[in-house]
């Protein structure tokens, strides 16, 4: 996914490093040098995942009116803000934070920081999707919880879950048995090699057919994989 950052900065030397950098880590840029100009690009349909806004403009628009005019549009007040300025006065940034500012980065910084910064406000607002793992009929949800085999969904304990889980993470390849009481461990049971045969019983039973795909491999652990 190519995140969209819309970047006002009116300085040119320095709004061109940072687009440059920006894209180099594979984001989509809209560098302007103006609020009005990037007010502009919000007439055209364009949502970005995050604004970056200097705080000093030339116009009649500064970084904080523009950030009020952002954060009283229904369409785009939960879009995340990033100030940039020279001011380090404590009243400007709680103003850029009673705002609505995310983060405020006074100058002079490091692109390497600024662009640490940048990422990790993405991956608070957009933390990334977790695809459901699929061995053969067997799909295991992690985001929704949710295990089927065919159409037919099973249910699990936290545990049976867990250890399913990781199993089929390492689809293929045997898993030690020692690696599958770890993963136990945080549910408050006996760390005993036993209880890992227990669980892999109770799964077997529990996802019908697709319970032939977990195989034991003697002396180790366990392994799932199609028929």
């Amino acid at each position: 996914m190519a995140y969209i950052i819309a970047l006002v900065e009116d300085d040119p030397d320095l709004l061109d490093i940072l687009t440059y950098n920006l894209e180099k880590e594979g984001y989509k840029v809209y560098p302007f040098e103006r609020g009005e100009e990037f007010l502009e690009l919000l007439t055209k349909d364009v949502k970005p995942h995050l604004i970056v806004l200097d705080v000093m403009l030339p116009g009649k628009l500064d970084g904080f009116k523009i950030a009020e005019i952002v954060k009283n549009n229904e369409a785009y007040r939960n879009i995340p803000i990033v100030f940039l300025t020279a001011k380090s006065l404590e009243e400007d940034k709680l103003k850029g934070f009673e705002l609505g500012a995310d983060d405020y980065i006074p100058k002079p910084f490091s692109v390497r920081e600024f662009l640490a910064r940048i990422k990790a406000i993405l991956r608070r607002y957009y933390p990334p999707q977790v695809e459901p793992l699929i061995v053969e009929n067997l799909t295991l949800d992690p985001e929704k919880f949710e295990v089927y085999c065919g159409d037919k969904k099973v249910e699990l304990t936290r545990a049976e879950f867990k250890v399913l889980q990781t199993l089929m993470e390492n689809a293929g390849f045997t898993v030690r048995r020692s690696t599958l009481m770890d993963a136990l461990a945080p549910f408050g049971k006996e760390t005993q090699s036993r209880t890992v045969d227990v669980h892999i019983t109770k799964l077997r039973k529990k996802l019908g057919p697709c319970g032939e795909y977990i195989k034991t491999v003697r002396g180790v652990g366990y392994k799932i994989d199609a028929p």
